[in-house]
């Protein structure tokens, strides 16, 4: 048996199952050392990177447990993969598909849907944190997922629990209790699925919560699915689900009162008012958003998350270049853009609504560039 701990690249190899013992919990000693030291991260072993035996196909699991600190609550089995592995478990190339690690040599790997089940299926991975969260106390939760590559289907969502207790189950299938937050992404399958994604999500304890659980908390009938027809896939039942590599897990304290967040050019925010997004800028002809419109939209974020109760509109405007059918679709696009990064950011898609208006209502006239730089924008109106 081979046991790798996992710091700084450094690795170290301990056979004889009489070290077993003594070595994970030297292990797992470390790993709380550093964590407290780094980030006050209360996940132990969060990058998957430390194991009990270098994994060496699917369905990784001993007496339930999947990796110092992690473990699966239910019958579902899911997965580890690591670089050490030469089998089906490897990094980068495994049999689920092909990723490198979001951060270190490893990752974890569920089943969040199967098409076609009598009866669903599901796998879970399950933490016990450092200690228990406080009552009124924010924490943020955040952990990367990626679609693998090998999967036909794509899905639109995946939650998170936390929990005083662990709620074991003895079955495959969904857990019976809702989750603490269930992402909700606005398209099922678009051009930057199959990318590490980040789940972002601060939580107000109720006090003693000690587990963490990450799966899809959502029956087959809630779960919006699409098929890919171009992804491959060797295995039989893989080619009909949606399967999540999972890496670089976080419960940290954030801890003060925020004082509530404005947008650039405002004094206070208010609902019911128009407010223009400032320094948003796309590409020419497209809506990919440029890098320089980031630092503004983290600003919107900080107002979504502020304010947990509101919605927003977000609108799109173009200038009056083009047709009044191509205007009108890229204003909509823009408009979109914008709300995915929200929906990527963490935002419940529920709480956002786009429309585009494109070169119909121009905040100036004239056809200069000036007017026309004016005229290109994307405005926002929060009700709560």
């Amino acid at each position: 048996m081979k046991i790798l701990l996992h710091q700084r690249h450094i690795r170290t190899y301990l056979k004889g199952k009489q070290h077993r013992k003594a070595v994970l919990l030297y292990a797992v000693a470390c790993l709380i050392s550093f964590i407290q030291l780094s980030a006050q991260n209360l996940v132990v072993n969060s990058g998957f990177e430390t194991y009990f035996d270098c994994p060496g196909s699917y369905n990784y699991l001993q007496d339930g447990k999947l990796a110092p600190g992690w473990f699966s609550p239910t019958f579902g089995t899911p997965d580890l993969f690591n670089e050490c592995s030469v089998g089906d478990a490897g990094v980068p190339t495994n049999w689920a598909g092909y990723t490198k690690a979001y951060t270190g040599a490893g990752y974890a790997g569920i089943y969040a849907y199967v098409f076609g089940r009598q009866s669903p299926y599901r796998e879970y991975i399950q933490a016990e944190l450092l200690e228990p969260l406080e009552p009124g106390g924010k924490y943020l939760v955040e952990f990367y997922f990626k679609l693998s590559s090998n999967s036909k289907y794509s899905i639109d969502r995946i939650g998170i629990l936390l929990s005083d207790s662990s709620y074991r189950n003895t079955k495959d299938g969904v857990l019976p209790i809702s989750p603490s937050y269930e992402r909700l992404n606005r398209t099922i399958y678009n051009r930057s699925t199959g990318l590490w994604t980040r789940f972002g999500y601060t939580y107000e304890a109720k006090g003693g919560e000690r587990f963490l659980t990450i799966g899809n908390f959502s029956t087959d009938g809630k779960t919006r699915s699409q098929f890919i027809e171009s992804a491959q896939s060797k295995e039989p039942m893989l080619a009909k689900a949606a399967y999540f590599y999972i890496d670089d897990v976080k419960v940290i304290k954030v801890g003060g009162i925020p004082q509530a967040p404005v947008l650039t050019g405002y004094t206070e925010i208010k609902t019911e008012e128009n407010y223009i997004l400032k320094n948003i800028q796309f590409r020419f002809n497209d809506f990919t958003l440029l890098e320089s419109s980031y630092p503004e939209l983290k600003r919107l974020v900080e107002i979504m998350r502020y304010y947990k109760t509101w919605k927003v509109i977000v609108s799109g405007h173009t200038d009056d270049v083009g047709s009044e059918a191509y205007n009108l679709e890229l204003s909509l696009h823009r408009a979109g853009s914008v709300a995915d990064y929200l929906i990527d950011q963490g935002i419940n898609p529920e709480r956002i609504k786009t429309q585009g208006f494109g070169k119909q209502t121009p905040l100036v006239k004239g056809t200069d560039e000036t007017s026309r730089s004016t005229n290109r924008r994307v405005e926002l109106r929060f009700s709560n």
